[in-house]
């Protein structure tokens, strides 16, 4: 059985149990590069309930931020991703566990190259083409590492028209206030983020930097 390397995929340890945004992810890769991934992810409510009241204020500018809710994650979406990129979706579960939003997704895919078109759609990366490749290293080895795809990008919907004032007003103090009290919340949050990754990968390791 072929050997495997394993460089420069980004593989961070769980850090915090009680983490306010849990992620984890165990991708089996078979010899042939196909595999199994079993995603999971969970935010507090508090989180939710922070990213909602944020995006609800009219704050009379782009705040361009983009936070994870587990909302925009739909079977539907990811079947779509999945359909001409030889992934099925196994399993597709959300729940509220313990107050917690909870996701649960099961892929099966033919390729690295598949897989990782359908994670940027699930993680809202669009076409950035990052992800996970398999290359000959030669000797029989082979090396497992960040690969960069040229994706196609979505196509966009139409922009909504929305005629605006010649000056933009400027916000209420009291508003630009409370945006910063939940900014606050929401970055503490992201200090107990927990982040798990595991790799299973055919045959023995003969080199790592994980």
């Amino acid at each position: 059985m072929k050997k495997m390397l394993l460089l420069a995929v980004t593989i961070v340890a769980a850090v915090n149990l009680t983490g306010c945004v849990k992620f984890e992810s165990h991708t089996d890769i078979n010899a042939d590069g196909s595999g199994v991934a079993e995603l999971s992810m969970s935010i507090d409510p508090s989180v939710q309930e922070a990213i909602a009241e944020l995006q609800a204020m009219d704050t009379g500018q782009d705040q361009n931020m983009d936070f994870p809710l587990l909302d925009d994650v739909s079977r539907e979406k990811i079947e779509k991703a999945s359909a001409d990129n030889g992934v099925k979706v196994k399993k597709f579960e959300k729940a509220l566990v313990d107050g917690r939003e909870t996701l649960h997704i099961i892929l099966e895919y033919k390729d690295l190259k598949g897989f990782s078109y359908v994670m940027s759609r699930i993680m809202g990366d669009g076409a950035k083409g990052d992800g996970m490749g398999i290359y000959d290293a030669g000797n029989g080895n082979y090396v497992l590492k960040q690969a960069h795809y040229d994706f196609p990008a979505d196509p966009e919907e139409p922009a909504e028209v929305i005629e605006t004032p010649e000056a933009a007003p400027s916000m209420d103090p009291a508003q630009m206030q409370k945006q910063m009290e939940i900014m606050g919340k929401l970055m503490g949050a992201m200090a107990e983020l927990d982040v798990s990754f595991k790799i299973t990968v055919p045959g023995d390791i003969v080199s790592t930097n994980a």
